[in-house]
């Protein structure tokens, strides 16, 4: 099915136009088609994922890696941003990104109508005192907002509710720090809950734990979890960099010695471990995917020796078993409920 959001994107970036351009890559799927783009070495990308800015990064784009941070960045005459998930993050770069425009440049928001896009351009344009309301082309809406006079930049800006800084939250499960842009960020994930639920029968089979990988560690929790096991040699990675700055935080607090990795899905460590947990997402950018599931079942088995136990959870409708076959000889059901799934995969 056409993503008319990317389409839309690439038929911006592809128009011709003079001066710089932002692109804002928040959950964006690989987009082939930016390999046919002319112009490329006038579009600069800020992402906050390591995949995103490798990606650029290898089709010669200057790609700023961080939580969307600008304040390192000039002004550009478009910006370009399909919005995020999360409500809180698109206020964010909407604040950012009509503070970064030159005086005639546009910021071009794209989105759905099921992601908010047309309260979200509705309340930026009453925000920012500017008659523009979301248009449609296709499934996708998009909002042209102009740089706003600088005495109204310095006066009003769209909620965020501090975006940038972690905040503790506190939960019935743990207490834990997290922020806006990290997934589930303010919850503890109930698969990762039925995953974790299996874990003790599991360290009892094997003969010794020396070390353990969380993939896809998110703010932490799975690795919280085996606070209470002696384990020598602790590794969490993640594409994303806020849930990196997170994992951080709350490894420090429980007095954990975690090496946190940025990466891409593992791909930048070399080690092999006895135990490998992983709750993967299964979404790229805003489409269910099995191929994600199937990279980390790669990943996971590189990183496996014959004895590891890797522990995934996935929701119930993702063929886990299926996908495992081509990496795994052996896969065993632990837990199901709640719509999730809990498999033991063995090299």
């Amino acid at each position: 099915m056409k993503d008319h959001c990317q389409a839309l994107v690439l038929e911006i970036l592809t128009t011709a136009s003079e001066g710089k351009t932002l692109w804002v890559m928040d959950e964006n799927p690989p987009i082939d088609e930016l390999l046919k783009l002319n112009g490329t070495q006038s579009i600069e990308v800020i992402s906050n994922r390591y995949d995103t800015s490798n990606q650029m990064g290898q089709l010669g784009i200057k790609t700023l890696l961080s939580d969307f941070d600008f304040s390192e960045l000039p002004q550009y005459q478009r910006i370009v941003y399909r919005i995020s998930k999360e409500k809180m993050l698109t206020h964010h770069v909407i604040n950012q990104a009509l503070r970064h425009l030159t005086d005639d440049g546009v910021f071009f928001m794209i989105g759905e109508k099921t992601d908010g896009m047309k309260s979200i351009t509705r309340q930026a344009a009453e925000v920012y005192e500017q008659d523009v309301s979301a248009r449609k082309f296709g499934n996708a809406y998009l909002g042209q907002f102009v740089r706003p006079q600088q005495s109204l930049l310095d006066q009003k800006s769209l909620p965020t509710a501090n975006y940038t800084e972690l905040r503790l939250i506190r939960n019935p499960v743990i207490n834990f720090y997290s922020k806006p842009g990290v997934f589930g960020w303010e919850k503890v994930d109930k698969g990762s809950q039925l995953l974790v639920s299996c874990l003790p029968p599991v360290i009892q089979y094997m003969k010794g734990v020396e070390s353990v990988l969380d993939l896809g560690c998110g703010w932490g929790y799975l690795m919280l979890a085996t606070k209470d096991i002696d384990i020598p040699v602790r590794v969490a990675t993640d594409n994303n960099v806020p849930a990196i700055d997170a994992a951080k935080k709350n490894f420090s607090e429980a007095g954990l010695k975690v090496d946190c990795v940025l990466d891409d899905c593992g791909s930048q460590i070399k080690q092999r471990f006895d135990l490998i947990l992983c709750n993967p997402p299964f979404h790229q950018g805003f489409q269910i995917s099995d191929a994600l599931t199937d990279k980390f079942l790669k990943s996971a088995t590189r990183m496996s020796r014959r004895s590891t136990r890797v522990i995934f959870v996935v929701n119930q409708f993702i063929p886990l078993q299926k996908l495992a076959e081509a990496y795994f000889k052996e896969s065993r059901l632990l837990a199901a409920s709640d719509g999730f799934n809990v498999f033991e995969l063995r090299p």
